[in-house]
């Protein structure tokens, strides 16, 4: 008998969903959320994925039982959108202003690179560091397609895959540059037919990934605004995505 009362309590438990905290009418505010950081299941005996919590982040996730059995889940997004704090003449200027950067960049790289009478162009050794400049620029191209195309007012996922991820290709583009142009001199002293030209095509890429380096550093103190979200919750079962 105290068996089944102890089941009967744990399927009540699982019914009644996450325990409200004062004001919190959804429960969002609940100790799921703090499981949820801790990387531990949730109360439905589901493990999210990293990948889920990390493009979900800032949803509201609402469970509503359906007549035939089983649940529906919706998501809402319930946290302050992030929107570039700049004028709207500013918000495009800014935009060309990376693709003219990333132009110039893969443009003048693949120019350089392509041009015959240096060495630096088929040294082996500069071979490799040039490769991985080739897979950093389609990264920043990537990640400048995304920027320019993305909406003006972003989730949390939002932000992190224009904003951050601009940052971050723009660092690995310019750091593999840089690292060409290092080559390239090294390759110097192995032999070349002419030193000042070889010096001249390493200039040339370093300046390459300088400009790379630009978008980096002018998203680096792009300002950001949160606005506020009005989402209004349908009743059910609430869990906030973190």
């Amino acid at each position: 008998m105290e068996a089944k009362d102890e089941e009967d309590v744990r399927v009540m438990a699982r019914k009644k969903g996450p325990e409200k905290v004062g004001n919190d009418i959804y429960g969002v505010n609940s100790n799921w959320k703090l499981d949820q950081k801790a990387g531990k299941s949730t109360e439905d005996g589901i493990r999210r994925s990293t990948y889920y919590h990390k493009y979900f982040r800032g949803y509201t996730e609402i469970r509503t039982e359906k007549a035939n059995g089983g649940y529906k889940v919706e998501r809402f997004y319930t946290e302050p959108w992030l929107v570039q704090d700049v004028t709207p003449a500013m918000y495009v200027w800014y935009r060309m202003m990376y693709v003219l950067l990333v132009v110039v960049t893969c443009a003048g790289y693949l120019a350089l690179m392509c041009q015959d009478g240096f060495g630096g162009t088929y040294s082996l050794l500069v071979a490799i560091p040039e490769f991985a400049s080739v897979v950093g620029l389609i990264l920043l191209v990537a990640a400048t397609v995304n920027y320019v195309f993305m909406r003006k007012r972003m989730t949390l996922y939002d932000h992190h895959s224009s904003s951050d991820n601009l940052k971050k290709a723009s660092v690995i583009a310019s750091a593999c540059l840089a690292a060409t142009a290092l080559m390239i001199v090294v390759n110097i002293f192995l032999g070349v037919d002419s030193a000042i030209n070889e010096l001249k095509l390493a200039g040339c890429v370093l300046l390459c990934a300088a400009a790379a380096g630009v978008v980096y550093l002018i998203e680096r103190g792009m300002p950001y605004r949160e606005e506020e979200n009005h989402t209004v919750l349908p009743a059910g079962e609430a869990h906030e995505i973190w």
